[in-house]
């Protein structure tokens, strides 16, 4: 007999089905599988979908209308939602988490081809840039797509109205701001301790919005431990500064743990960046000095000297009197790294983000 398809499909870039497994066995925080978990239990079951590693001919065929996709810079995975399309069809709900999945099956939700509700993870699709007709044309059918979504999820502030000012044309499906959340229990603080000669301030994250060219003017002589897979100008990276790009997320943690504080350097556009490195950094109990710029994600809780500690984004003098402060009070950088970790546990874990998801999807579904 033939088991019964999941009611939910979950569109992932790739990597989830790992990283799933890698859950289980407790070797990496659950935050980036963007609540499965409590959808799985809500919903009555989710299917990961993602792009196969092995290629079939409809996969072949489609490479080169794909590649053009990322050439005009959006990189759509056209062959993941017509090489699944009759599970698309079979099923009650599908959640698709980046506009690289969405738009493929949205498209098809607009053609009729495809009934099931569609949810979309907004992370960002406001910010391509429209500056030729061709690409002036693609934003007014992804915009037409949307409207065929069932509803849509950002992940703050900043991004709902971005989008809404974007899209307000094509009149967008309801759009709702749930919190970014990460595993608490992973991220947490520990017993890692630090002689005074070996102290270091941590910054993490390879995001195109990251600010390093920033931070390392502001860094001064202290030293810096920088984590990014972004290139970084060599006329900046001074002998105080080591940077990594490879590790284990126990290792990252770790590092996290042993930090004095943390520095989240942003470039000031409408788009949310920087959630997850600075809130694994506050579940670990951490200080975080964050760019207060038009995206920041939560202007209600994201106090300046009571949960985190804002700056100016783009100014490299104020980061580096910020730098400087918690660097000579790390009485302060304690205190600030308890109210973080409180506020986490209360306001950004992974389990409220799938539950306040599921919520969401059966509000859709009613």
């Amino acid at each position: 007999m033939t088991a019964a398809p999941a009611s939910t499909l979950m569109l992932f870039r790739g990597g989830r089905e790992e990283r799933a497994a890698e859950v289980e066995r407790g070797e990496a925080p659950d935050e980036f599988l963007y609540g499965q978990p409590q959808l799985d239990r809500r919903l009555g079951g989710v299917t990961i979908i993602e792009p196969s590693s092995h290629r079939t001919l409809l996969d072949r065929l489609l490479r080169p209308l794909e590649m053009l996709t990322v050439q005009l810079g959006y990189g759509l995975f056209i062959s993941t939602a017509l090489g699944r399309f009759r599970l698309f069809q079979q099923a009650r709900t599908v959640i698709a988490t980046t506009d690289s999945t969405a738009m493929p099956v949205l498209l098809l939700n607009r053609l009729g081809l495809v009934h099931a509700p569609t949810v979309f993870i907004s992370q960002g699709l406001h910010s391509y840039a429209a500056d030729t007709p061709v690409r002036r044309w693609i934003e007014d059918q992804l915009g037409r797509c949307l409207h065929a979504a069932a509803g849509i999820v950002v992940l703050g502030d900043g991004d709902r109205e971005a989008l809404r000012t974007r899209f307000a044309h094509v009149g967008l499906p309801p759009v709702t701001t749930i919190q970014f959340g990460i595993d608490e229990r992973f991220w947490s603080p520990g017993a890692e301790t630090v002689t005074p000669d070996a102290r270091y301030f941590l910054s993490v994250g390879s995001d195109i919005l990251r600010d390093y060219d920033t931070l390392l003017r502001a860094s001064g002589e202290l030293p810096l431990r920088l984590i990014t897979r972004l290139p970084l100008r060599a006329d900046l990276v001074g002998p105080n500064v080591t940077v990594e790009s490879q590790f284990t997320w126990p290792e990252l943690r770790a590092r996290y743990r042993a930090a004095a504080f943390v520095v989240t350097p942003i470039k000031d556009q409408p788009r949310d960046s920087g959630h997850s490195a600075t809130l694994q950094a506050m579940a670990c109990g951490k200080a975080v000095i964050l760019s207060a710029t038009r995206g920041l994600w939560d202007r209600e809780n994201l106090r300046h000297g009571e949960t985190c500690w804002l700056v100016a984004p783009g100014d490299p003098d104020a980061l580096r009197a910020a730098i400087q402060y918690l660097w000579a009070h790390p009485e302060e950088a304690a205190r600030l790294g308890v109210n973080a970790r409180d506020l986490v546990v209360r306001k950004y874990s992974s389990t409220q983000f799938g539950e306040k998801m599921a919520d969401f999807i059966e509000s859709l579904r009613s």
